[in-house]
């Protein structure tokens, strides 16, 4: 009993039925749970291991989804004014456009599904959309800033429509425009070149304005001007929106990995000492409220986060959500960030577990795009989430679900470990409305495999709200996808 209008019916058992407790796939409310990695980087960018290699890890940890998002360009560039792309200098990492291997990163992932009927490989991309230069000239420092700042597309399918996508350094950010007859300014240059004779001074003089005014036209991209680039300063939330928004019009899903995670690159010189360039990445858990249509963020990662606090950005969300801010709900994944083996560092340390109907890489998606997940990390010691889901006189729904109630609500909690052991858990379930109130409305703390029931009856006619779940243990935690609930 507590001091709220709700009671907390708490049952703590000590066993349950064994189908309840075996590791693996477990049939409740006619869904089966896949243990899924998400943000898999491979030998194809930034990471150590080949595709087949994780595949084989997977299987030996008894992961059954594996989420591919190698990066697509990983290129910092800055051109001296007027002249940008001729006078200038750029670093590039291996990436799937800068090293063209998209058309293979696609097909090994097909290929490597196709040999292992027990794992589902899903393709995907990691892209930094936006950077952009903050350069001290007097001091000769120069910061490149949001280069961390990443978005994930998930399930595009072709190399095309990846490649399609509006990231900084490739050719999607640029539009035929009237504007982009202006990049024929050189050709000015040309005609000045010409009236200044034909003595053998002017000649060579020519010679030289002609060849820099024809190689600025043909080095570019004549005609055409870009969307953004990274000389205009910050562009806030518009760059990942637009990108957002891209990836929903070809019907890719769009998540936002590691929101809370700093960034910086100790500073490097250049030109003897000259000139000194950094980086640096703020958090951005802020991008959660002020961008729409993704599908998701990294609820659980390899760092604090404090987005999914009652009240904190997950909540505000949601929040806009039941307002009619946005279209979608916003869902919380699990991202492991996997670049190789390593304690701390398995394959199965950050899982996202997906509630589908039948094992297929469309069921998958599917879960994906509705919410129909919870994440976990803690690898070995993993909790896991036996049932979630509200009932009411009229039904009953899961997470990502919604439940038109007309009385009382019973929202039943079974919690326990993957391996079956006995853990303490402390859980916490948090209710949410559209006036953007959150707060935690039931604490139980107990021994593994633990069950208990939440009763709301004071749900008013007409209001909508959501329930979510925290868990944690003293190897574990576990943070569960919202179910909403109407009044009538």
């Amino acid at each position: 009993m507590t001091a709220w209008s709700y009671r907390v019916l708490l049952c703590v058992i000590t066993s349950l039925p064994a189908s309840l407790t075996a590791q693996g796939s477990i049939p409740r409310d006619g869904f089966v749970q896949l243990r899924g990695a998400m943000h898999i980087h491979t030998q194809f960018s930034t990471g150590a291991e080949s595709i087949e290699t994780i595949a084989t890890r997977a299987l030996d940890h008894g992961v059954d989804v594996l989420v591919f998002t190698d990066a697509d360009i990983l290129q910092i560039s800055y051109g001296l004014p007027f002249m940008r792309h001729l006078f200038g200098y750029s670093v590039t990492e291996k990436g799937l456009l800068t090293d063209g291997s998209l058309e293979a990163y696609l097909a090994e992932i097909r290929r490597v599904d196709a040999a292992n009927e027990s794992l589902i490989l899903i393709d995907g991309v990691e892209s930094a959309p936006f950077y952009y230069w903050d350069v001290d000239l007097l001091s000769r420092v120069a910061h490149f800033k949001g280069w961390n700042k990443h978005l994930i597309t998930i399930g595009l399918g072709s190399a095309e429509q990846y490649a399609s996508l509006p990231v900084l350094g490739s050719d999607a950010v640029w539009i035929e425009h009237w504007l982009g007859w202006l990049s024929l300014w050189p050709l000015v240059g040309l005609v000045y070149a010409f009236s200044l004779g034909s003595s053998r001074r002017s000649r060579l003089l020519v010679g030289v304005i002609s060849f820099v005014c024809l190689l600025d036209v043909f080095s570019g991209r004549p005609l055409r001007v870009p969307l953004m680039d990274a000389y205009g300063g910050d562009l806030g939330a518009a760059p990942y929106q637009y990108y957002i928004d891209q990836v929903e019009s070809k019907g890719g899903m769009v998540f936002w990995p590691h929101v809370e995670a700093r960034s910086t690159i100790a500073p490097k010189t250049y030109l003897g000492g000259l000139v000194s360039v950094s980086s640096e990445t703020p958090a951005h858990a802020e991008d959660l409220v002020e961008t729409s249509g993704y599908t998701g963020f990294a609820a659980l990662y390899a760092d604090q986060i404090t987005a999914t606090d009652p009240g904190r950005e997950w909540d505000q969300a949601l929040s806009q959500y039941l307002n009619g801010q946005r279209h979608r709900p916003v869902w919380g994944t699990g991202d492991i960030d996997y670049h190789a083996d390593a304690p701390g560092a398995s394959i199965d340390d950050i899982l996202t577990v997906f509630l589908v109907r039948s094992r297929t890489r469309a069921e998958v998606l599917d879960a994906m795009s509705a919410g129909r997940m919870y994440a976990v990390r803690g690898g070995d010691e993993a909790l896991q989430l036996h049932r979630f889901a509200a009932a009411s006189n009229s039904g009953s729904a899961v997470m990502g679900e919604r439940l038109v109630s007309s009385g009382a609500t019973r929202i039943t909690v079974e919690i326990g470990r993957f391996d079956g052991a006995e853990d303490r858990v402390h859980v916490r379930l948090i209710r949410g409305d559209r006036q953007g109130r959150a707060q935690v409305v039931a604490q139980v703390e107990g021994i593994t495999p633990l069950e208990f029931e939440h009763v709301d009856t004071q749900i008013a006619p007409g209001e909508q709200q959501y329930y979510r779940l925290m868990a944690a243990s003293r190897g574990s935690r576990l943070t569960a996808n919202p179910i909403f609930v109407s009044s009538r």
